[in-house]
């Protein structure tokens, strides 16, 4: 494949609207004001294309990525050939915010991506798909990095219904500029040990 991509802009009505909804919606998730030099959205046409931008081959569950504060999804129309998800409008659009939300994470931790699981578990919340997922039993693997999609969306989920969403806003804030261990930030701001048991005594009450 070549080296060399042609970029355009695409004019796609119900994509701006998703778009600008989603971005509304997580500014004010992330208690944001993000108006400038905001995230832009890159539209792939099919998997050769995912793979060679990603530099290996992607496993067809790959259909959307955030890096530098843009975003990557895969053309809903390749989505019958080119991944191994079933199209459906509200399943694309919160892969869009899905992804947004790493962008704003980025922004409010100070470009950090880590522990994995609260990464990927922020932006499942943020996106609104810990809501309609399926919901673990008992947590297990996510702290471990295991499971973190099946495991981590809930967890933050069950923890905002306890605590509030303005406590998550506080930690993530507030580990922009911390550097000791991310449990001992966990532990300063909710007054609980970052533990399996903790999160699952929220399922239990």
């Amino acid at each position: 494949m070549s080296n060399i991509f042609s970029i355009s802009t695409l004019k796609n009505k119900g994509l701006e609207s998703t778009y600008n909804k989603n971005m509304e919606e997580l500014n004010q998730f992330f208690q944001m004001n993000w108006v400038v030099s905001v995230p832009k959205i890159y539209v792939i046409d099919n998997r050769e294309t995912i793979n060679f931008l990603k530099d290996y081959e992607t496993p067809k569950w790959l259909v959307g990525w955030s890096m530098d504060r843009n975003v990557y999804i895969l053309d809903k129309d390749a989505f019958a050939t080119d991944s191994d998800h079933n199209y459906s409008e509200s399943d694309y659009n919160m892969l869009i915010k899905h992804e947004l939300a790493h962008a704003f994470f980025k922004v409010i931790t100070g470009g950090k991506s880590q522990p994995n699981w609260l990464w990927e578990g922020v932006s499942i919340l943020a996106a609104g798909q810990a809501n309609i997922w399926k919901k673990p039993v008992v947590f297990k693997s996510f702290l471990d990095n295991k499971d973190i999609y099946a495991e981590a969306g809930y967890a933050l989920l069950l923890i905002v219904n306890k605590f509030g969403r303005e406590i998550l806003i506080k930690l993530l804030k507030s580990y922009k500029t911390y550097s000791g261990e991310f449990s001992d930030l966990f532990k300063e701001i909710y007054k609980l040990e970052l533990s399996y048991e903790t999160f699952n005594n929220l399922i239990e009450n």
